[in-house]
């Protein structure tokens, strides 16, 4: 069904002077133009909450109590006070025609670490490993299998921070080296990431690694890590009906538990007194799971779908042709609505005159008036206010109320778009009343060449940055 509250994008006039040469009255409407509207004028949004479970691991030297174990009550989301729970908000298109450049946005909610998590106050001075923040932070993700990566940054947080946050969102490879060819994104302050030593046996995910000191993104001795948003810039997969996942990184070594690939890691800094247990720093790796030995929960899974969808027709205020509450039958009528992507806006032109919709395989089509008499002209059976609906596509549509004439400017790529014209009546598809709104109808009148009679059918989109680089890799299926 057909969605309501969408957001009203205005399209492109056609000048004044070229409306009066050609006769017509200006008028406050506007065009047919596909201009700008590759996306759906919807925005999505989904909210997800799970579980981390943390591995922590203390780097100091042999004065300290080594610490080597889950950490379950690491810190406490701010926006659900819930503890070790990651909250993710995606904004994002929910459809985007095949070829275009899309843009989506992750948020992230805040979180705040409990001060007491290594103290151990009955083997050291008051105070002595009390976690005081987080250095050396990176929190990867995923680029959309199937996309071509365009861009990424990172959006500041709205109210000021005297942290170091991250600058930078860097294209990795699965070492975590900078790569222009890598499947993640990180968000990182000069790619600065935690590092441990276990049995002589150095781990860490990145070139610039420590595990015993500060740098990069971090909270400056606040238990509050302030985490920012992250937008994502890309071009859609040319196959219609695929879909785009945003994830966080999720590779095989990254779903494993306490692994330096995990998608989020970083130092603690703990309060020191140079003979307590728990003190300087902790490597913590975090993953997607209710606990360290259970699998990988829905932190793991996409985040959000954007559909591809085919092409729709854009018509008066750059709404689309849809077909009513997504019906299916013969007879259903056809109707004015914003962009969303769904199956009953997307349509095909055949090279036999027809227009299709894939998902009902049923044709766009004049529903005939009956005419009694021996004589009956397609004038007078297809008359000025013949509403215009879908019926199975007939072998052939010669002569037929399914048959359409296409104006060239209709799929010329030009702003202003054309006229669609029934063949055998020679009226055109027309806006009844030129109802600007969502629900307006169609039917066929005289053709007058004004804005409820122009229509676009946009090519796919050919324009690309210079050499993207498609990302292929499926990290649940492999290379």
């Amino acid at each position: 069904m057909s969605k309501t509250g969408m957001n009203h994008t205005l399209w492109s006039r056609i000048s004044a002077i070229a409306i009066i040469a050609a006769g017509i009255l200006p008028i406050n409407n506007v065009s047919a133009s596909a201009e700008n509207n590759d996306v759906s004028a919807e925005t999505g949004t989904t909210y997800t909450t799970f579980p981390v479970s943390c591995g922590a691991f203390s780097n100091g030297n042999s004065l300290f109590v080594p610490f080597d174990d889950p950490v379950d009550k690491l810190f406490t989301n701010t926006s659900t006070e819930v503890s070790n729970q990651m909250g993710i908000r995606v904004i994002f298109p929910p459809a985007v025609r095949p070829g275009v450049v899309f843009t989506y946005t992750i948020d992230f909610d805040d979180i705040i670490f409990n001060r007491k998590v290594f103290s151990d106050g009955g083997n050291a001075l008051v105070g002595a490993g009390d976690t005081e923040g987080a250095t050396r932070i990176k929190l990867d993700i995923d680029i959309p299998i199937g996309t071509n990566f365009v861009s990424a940054a990172v959006v500041p947080p709205t109210e000021e921070s005297s942290q170091h946050l991250p600058e930078d969102i860097v294209r990795i490879d699965d070492n975590g080296n900078e790569s222009a060819t890598g499947n993640h994104l990180r968000m990182t302050l000069n790619n600065a990431t935690e590092q441990r030593t276990t049995d002589g046996v150095v781990t860490n995910d990145g070139p610039n690694a420590s595990g015993d000191s500060g740098g990069g993104w971090n909270t400056q001795n606040s238990r509050t890590m302030v985490i920012p948003s992250v937008s994502v810039t890309a071009i859609a997969p040319d196959t219609v009906n695929s879909t785009i996942e945003p994830t966080l990184r999720r590779d095989d070594a990254a779903n494993e538990y306490n692994n330096a690939s995990n998608f989020f890691t970083f130092l603690t800094s703990n309060k020191t007194d140079f003979v307590g247990p728990h003190s300087g720093f902790h490597s913590v790796r975090c993953s997607p799971r209710d606990t360290s030995d259970s699998e990988v929960n829905s932190g793991s899974q996409p985040l959000a779908t954007i559909k591809v969808a085919d092409s729709p027709i854009y018509g008066l205020d750059g709404r689309v042709i849809d077909i009513v509450d997504n019906g299916t039958v013969s007879g259903t009528p056809v109707q004015m609505w914003d962009y969303t992507g769904a199956e009953n806006q997307q349509w095909t032109l055949e090279n036999t005159g027809q227009i299709v919709n894939p998902h009902t395989e049923k044709c766009l089509n004049a529903a005939e008036v009956r005419v009694d008499g021996p004589v009956a002209t397609d004038s007078d059976r297809l008359p000025n206010g013949t509403p215009v609906q879908i019926t199975d596509c007939t072998g052939t549509a010669t002569g037929t109320a399914q048959q359409w004439q296409i104006a060239d400017e209709v799929t010329g790529g030009k702003p202003e778009g054309g006229a669609i014209i029934n063949a055998a009546s020679g009226r055109c598809l027309d806006v009844t009343d030129g109802e600007s709104a969502d629900g307006g109808r169609l039917q066929l009148w005289d053709c007058t060449g004004g804005f409820n009679q122009q229509w676009n059918f946009p090519p796919i989109s050919s324009e690309a940055p210079p050499s993207p680089t498609r990302n292929t890799f499926d990290p649940l299926q492999g290379q």
